[in-house]
């Protein structure tokens, strides 16, 4: 599978400009985020460039003590592997120092995490939990 990015102007540009899908050249599908008890959760989310950084990541950054995002992001995340954000603005990704998806809020705060199941392009749609390691509440995921 190859990907292919556009060469954005700015890495750090929020994602209310970012192309859709087809524009992006992605081969990977929507996430279907349903089950999950935390509010705002359960919807669509759709791929984005690994480049870009989420709004909420970069929003943890500064209520953590005005971390630069930029860093941060590269340190955490392989750079290829497509992250996903829903109309709310919270948003999954592949975090490679951890090998563990997360699920952000909006905020930017973490929700839910799995382990990785072999794909870096997709999260697993199952074995989900919160950050307490309870599986009661967790979603679950389906691919559209």
């Amino acid at each position: 599978m190859v990907l292919s990015w556009p060469n954005p102007a700015v890495d750090s540009t929020p994602t209310q400009s970012l192309p859709s899908r087809k524009q992006l050249d992605l081969n990977v599908p929507n996430i279907r985020v349903s089950h999950a008890s935390a509010r705002g959760l359960n919807s669509l989310y759709s791929p984005r460039d690994p480049k870009t950084i989420p709004k909420g990541f970069m929003r943890a950054c500064g209520k953590a003590g005005g971390y630069a995002p930029r860093p941060l992001w590269d340190d955490i995340t392989t750079g290829v592997t497509p992250w996903f954000e829903n109309k709310q603005g919270c948003f999954i990704y592949f975090n490679c120092n951890d090998a563990h998806w997360w699920i952000d809020s909006e905020q930017g705060s973490g929700m839910y995490l799995a382990p990785l199941n072999g794909c870096l392009l997709l999260p697993p749609t199952d074995g989900w939990m919160t950050l307490t390691g309870e599986r009661a509440g967790a979603p679950k995921m389906s691919f559209d």
